[in-house]
């Protein structure tokens, strides 16, 4: 007997949380009303929030978690996204985009890469000033959203090491131009009009070293070729 009261006591308290649980699903008070973005730098807000699908009005309780996070990760600038309800009816939406490292032309456009070569966008003629361009690079085929493969592996390689070892330096807003078309005499351009050749060797050094020289002349309103290929003392050469 005590066995069937406590066994009906359980089936009670769980019947009351059901009925708590759907009271909550239900409420117009969990519905959606307010939905927040932050961390984008380039996707407008309202772009965001149409792509996820969400609909105001709806009850926090109900909306696929899954199904939002699939639909922002199809925008290639989406790199992680965190999702949290706010009690009783918001929603936010912390996003942390892909940044544009360099820019490789195509056809009279641009093709926008970040630090792991995933294709961001295809870019217009008016492509991201704030960003070196990446020439010297054959290509087949390629699709927004995915790596992108050059047909020559080990200079798309050396190419990221550059880029990563600029803006270390401080260096990456620059430089306008790279070019990885011969590995062992690879050409940086910086926006005041010196160039520096260096090969793909102690590329950290000689990118911090160069930085230092770049600054030099540019205090000096020189331009010219700091020759950095081998071991040894930098050599430059003005321009007339």
């Amino acid at each position: 007997m005590n066995t069937m009261r406590v066994n009906f006591k359980v089936f009670l308290v769980l019947l009351l949380l059901a009925g708590i649980m759907v009271f909550i699903i239900s409420s117009d008070i969990f519905s959606l009303k307010n939905i927040y973005v932050t961390g984008n730098k380039t996707i407008p807000k309202d772009v965001i929030i149409n792509v996820t699908g969400l609909q105001y009005g709806q009850s926090l309780f109900k909306m696929n978690k899954k199904k939002i996070y699939k639909n922002l990760f199809n925008n290639p600038k989406v790199k992680a996204v965190r999702i949290r309800r706010i009690l009783p009816s918001s929603l936010s939406l912390d996003i942390i985009e892909r940044v544009a490292v360099a820019s490789i032309p195509y056809l009279g456009s641009y093709l926008n890469i970040d630090e792991e070569a995933l294709i961001i966008e295809v870019a217009s003629l008016e492509k991201d000033k704030n960003v070196p361009v990446l020439e010297g690079l054959t290509f087949g085929d390629f699709k927004t959203g995915e790596i992108f493969k050059a047909d020559n592996d080990i200079q798309l390689t050396i190419a990221l090491e550059i880029l990563s070892a600029l803006k270390t330096a401080g260096l990456d807003k620059d430089i306008i131009l790279i070019n990885i078309g011969d590995t062992e005499n690879i050409e940086l351009t910086s926006n005041s009009g010196i160039s520096v050749i260096i090969c793909n060797s102690n590329l950290e050094y000689k990118i911090q070293m160069a930085k230092l020289i770049i600054e030099d002349l540019e205090k000096k309103e020189k331009e010219g070729i700091i020759d950095m290929k081998h071991d040894g003392n930098p050599i430059f050469k003005e321009r007339e």
